[in-house]
């Protein structure tokens, strides 16, 4: 079996060839519930148009024109109640429109594809920039290995990115401006998760955990392993993140710190939640944006 990939450490002050960190205390801030008020924001009249245009979509049945409109609201920046109101709407589109094997018309993020002699599902997933296991995912396929010849299926045209917003705890998944997935996630204490982008480097399923100097090494699947079962590493490439390697997106055995900033950096998330992430996202290709 050939050795796994050295992670590295989401420690900013400790040698790069060191491992993620184990534990850390419960020392974190309770989330404010409120967001950023907006009110002066130049594009306000743009906002309201595009909210109320896709409020007509949605009473219409268009989803993919809804999509897009509360997709371009939602980046121009809304405040509470719309905010949750919006992410929550445009979640049910993207589970109906883009995470099932539904096709409607002039939907620009998915085609229908028909299996040629030769084909494979990661090639395919890699000519469109998404992973095979999100293709097989919609499309009911059991093993990514076994596709057939004149199967049709429904292939979606990527790449995933994340924006991650630091004061409401949440991650948003897009593909292009369009919104199709949210996210609640944990953050490194004392503002120590660095805002900028970020590109998606090595991901790894089960994750050794290779703590700092003199620890104990914890293995792949032992419950105390405080990666939990997946690692999505990050490189900076702007903003406070660049140049950074030392940070990731992993899972938790605290799934109370989620919502909380309590971690050295790194980005927490419920174990279900960063197993789905995995799916979507990249190496190379995803990137994740941190902002306030």
């Amino acid at each position: 079996m050939a050795p796994q990939p050295i992670l590295t450490t989401d420690r900013p002050d400790v040698d790069p060839i060191s491992q993620p960190y184990a534990d850390v205390s419960e020392k974190g801030e309770t989330p404010s519930p409120s967001q950023p008020n907006d009110s002066g924001h130049p594009g306000g009249q743009r906002k309201g148009a595009m909210l109320a245009t896709g409020r007509q979509a949605l009473e219409r049945g268009d989803l993919v024109a809804a999509r897009a409109h509360l997709s371009e609201a939602l980046l121009l920046g809304i405040d509470e109640p719309d905010l949750s109101l919006v992410r929550a709407e445009l979640t049910r589109i993207g589970n109906e429109t883009v995470f099932s094997p539904r096709i409607l018309d002039n939907d620009p993020l998915v085609s229908r594809y028909v299996i040629k002699p030769g084909d494979a599902l990661g090639k395919i997933a890699r000519a469109n920039k998404v992973s095979a296991e999100v293709l097989a995912s919609i499309n009911g396929i059991v093993d990514v290995n076994r596709i057939r010849a004149g199967q049709s299926v429904k292939v979606i045209t990527g790449p995933f990115r994340a924006v991650v917003h630091k004061r409401s705890y949440t991650m948003e998944v897009y593909i292009g401006n369009t919104f199709v997935k949210q996210f609640r996630v944990g953050l490194g204490a004392d503002g120590s998760t660095p805002k900028g982008e970020w590109r998606v480097s090595t991901k790894l399923v089960n994750p050794t955990y290779y703590p700092a100097r003199g620890r104990q090494i914890v293995a792949a699947d032992d419950p105390d392993n405080p990666l939990a079962e997946r690692w999505i590493g990050l490189i900076g490439v702007s903003g406070e993140a660049v140049g950074q390697q030392r940070y990731g997106i992993h899972g938790t055995i605290e799934p109370e710190s989620i919502g909380r900033s309590v971690s050295l950096g790194c980005i927490r998330m419920y174990n279900e939640d960063v197993e789905a992430l995995y799916t979507y996202l990249v190496e190379r290709h995803s990137t994740v944006t941190v902002v306030d």
